[in-house]
């Protein structure tokens, strides 16, 4: 399982990402990390990237890609991929902007 990510902020560690399974039960894709800029406009989480945004150290603006997410895509393992996934994004501080243009998520073979 794949999840490319397009969300410009001016402050991407104001952001938390999380991925609903169709059965309610979810996992954090990233919490408030990446203290620079636009660090998610492009981002590609996989549980084979080298580095996890847990533990990246951000040093500037720019797209950081390929990310392990902070819970593995594969917790959703052996679970149908059939019914409506949900990707939910918030942002704690009011000072500053962002959007969430796109989720893709690309499911291969048995999850």
């Amino acid at each position: 399982m794949l999840s490319l990510l397009w969300a410009p902020h001016t402050y991407s560690a104001d952001m938390r990402f999380l991925l609903y399974h169709p059965d309610g039960s979810k996992i954090t894709i990233s919490n408030r990390r990446g203290p620079y800029k636009n660090v998610f406009d492009g981002t590609l989480f996989t549980d084979s990237a080298a580095d996890s945004v847990a533990t990246y150290p951000f040093t500037k603006n720019g797209v950081v890609t390929p990310l392990r997410p902070e819970d593995p895509l594969s917790t959703f393992r052996g679970k149908s991929p059939n019914g409506q996934w949900k990707f939910s994004v918030d942002d704690n501080f009011s000072s500053d902007d962002g959007m969430l243009n796109r989720v893709l998520l690309i499911i291969q073979g048995n999850i």
